[in-house]
């Protein structure tokens, strides 16, 4: 009886699993209803047309490249435009010394004076002989005139008498030299003597500088000094926070043999005095003018060289990566240059296209303003 129960039993399983076959309920589970329209054409489900049309969506602007100079950044110093040691043109103890260091000198002023020991004896001296050769000359020519005396006499006496005011201009000059004058007017910026001190032949006295102009001067590379044009305004920033402008009034020929660079010279008017030599500046001299686009840094990328650029957009919205050279920056965005003169850049989702892709585009001003 069990068994005759066992055999029911499997029959009623095995109708169950038929008809479950037959039904179409394993491996048809999935399998796709194809619609066909009244023309005969398949209609692809919605979720298949959802799929094919996913394409990347960015968000773009249009730029527009603006005329812009580009500019030439050096680094260097302040120089004052002339400083001289005034040295000794004799010799001489020091008895004077009339301008202190840090003073305003005048051209001509006297900053060192020298004892004259015995040279206004020498001088009274030249002038007594002087005298006398005069005297010997005019009366020497008033023989001549009547016959009492030879030319050759007259002569001699004439050369005796230029010989001793030539004495005389000696003497004068060397008594000038014991006052030691400024030779321009300027700041007294050094004096390495004091009053007592010996003073030989070429040994300096003081150091005066001329405080204006004054000179910003630094070394351009030879790739860029062909950009710079003698008398072009520049801004020279001092690390002080001092802004000053000139004009470039010197640009050199020759390059530094040791850094292959040449020096410039930027003048610029100092009345009061305030600039310092030896204080560092960076120096900006405009030179040629170029089309550049002002962009917005954070759409700035790298393509696989490492290559600065920017993606963009052709007429159909493919994207393509264009390299870029960065001319400045600054609050309101970075300078550019090799775009075309009006340019779709891609400003948001940049980073998830690749050059060769189609985009839906939507697009924006240039502030970043949805249209």
């Amino acid at each position: 009886m069990s068994l005759r129960r066992s055999h029911i039993l499997a029959l009623i399983i095995a109708a169950i699993i038929g008809a479950w076959v037959l039904s179409g309920q394993i491996g048809n589970g999935d399998a796709e209803v194809v619609e066909v329209d009244e023309n005969g054409e398949i209609i692809e489900p919605a979720d298949t047309q959802e799929t094919a049309s996913r394409t990347p969506r960015v968000r773009a602007a249009i730029f527009h490249a603006e005329s812009r100079n580009t500019e030439v950044v050096i680094r260097g110093r302040t120089e004052a435009v002339r400083s001289v040691q005034v040295r000794a043109e004799t010799s001489g103890t020091i008895v004077e010394l009339p301008v202190e260091k840090g003073s305003t000198v005048r051209k001509g002023e006297v900053i060192c004076r020298l004892s004259l020991n015995a040279r206004d004896a020498r001088m009274a001296e030249a002038e007594a002989l002087m005298r006398q050769r005069w005297l010997e000359l005019d009366a020497a020519q008033k023989l001549a005139a009547r016959g009492h005396r030879s030319e050759t006499q007259a002569a001699a006496s004439q050369a005796a008498y230029d010989a001793a005011r030539a004495q005389v201009k000696q003497q004068e000059i060397e008594l000038s030299h014991t006052r030691i004058l400024a030779p321009f007017d300027g700041v007294l910026d050094a004096r390495p003597v004091e009053v007592g001190d010996y003073l030989q032949v070429s040994q300096p006295c003081a150091t005066i500088v001329d405080m204006d102009p004054f000179l910003v001067i630094g070394q351009v590379a030879e790739t860029d000094v062909d950009k710079l044009q003698e008398g072009t305004v520049g801004i020279a920033t001092l690390v002080t926070g001092e802004t000053v402008e000139g004009r470039v009034r010197f640009i050199s020929t020759t390059a530094d043999a040791a850094t292959r660079t040449f020096r410039v010279e930027l003048e610029v008017p100092n009345p009061e005095r305030k600039l310092r030599s030896g204080v560092t500046a960076e120096i900006k001299v405009p030179s040629t003018e170029v089309m550049a686009h002002r962009v917005p840094p954070s759409i700035l990328g790298l393509d696989d060289a490492g290559t600065i650029g920017l993606r963009i957009l052709d007429e159909n919205n493919v994207v393509h990566f264009q390299r870029v050279q960065i001319l400045a920056d600054g609050p309101a965005g970075v300078w550019v240059t090799g775009l075309p003169t009006s340019a779709k850049l891609i400003t948001v989702g940049q980073d998830f296209v690749v050059p060769g892709q189609t985009v839906d585009v939507t697009y924006e001003d240039e502030s970043g303003t949805a249209s």
